[in-house]
């Protein structure tokens, strides 16, 4: 798997970014992101990562699977919505698969929020 600094520096050179360029809209020193692209630091925190997914145009939920970090919209949303951290339970206890997953996604947005269908969906739950 890529690790979390090879990552963040192939985003960067994807977009044709400098270093200090980076480094200045984040609002990090461009030392500690040189130290992050070749893994000498650890991840950093959290608001960060964010910072370093809007600037290189990156999800933030794939750059946070790369670390240890949580998103902590996800930790406040766990601890403020108690329901979805069952359905979250569930899903973990029964061990659904990605194809189950898509089915339950097609379900809310079809029938609960009344969205049309995608084909991309559709395929999942076929």
């Amino acid at each position: 798997m890529t690790k979390f600094g090879e990552t963040i520096r192939q985003l960067r050179e994807a977009q044709q970014l400098g270093l200090r360029e980076t480094a200045t809209m984040v609002g990090i020193s461009p030392a500690y992101l040189s130290r992050i692209e070749r893994g000498k630091e650890h991840p950093p925190k959290p608001e960060i990562i964010k910072a370093l997914a809007k600037v290189l145009a990156a999800d933030p939920d794939v750059l946070f699977r790369l670390c240890p970090s949580t998103d902590p919209d996800l930790v406040t949303l766990l601890k403020e919505r108690p329901k979805v951290l069952e359905l979250v339970r569930l899903v973990m206890a029964k061990e659904l698969s990605d194809q189950q997953l898509g089915q339950i996604e097609h379900f809310i947005k079809r029938d609960i929020l009344g969205e049309q269908s995608s084909g991309k969906i559709l395929a999942v739950s076929e």
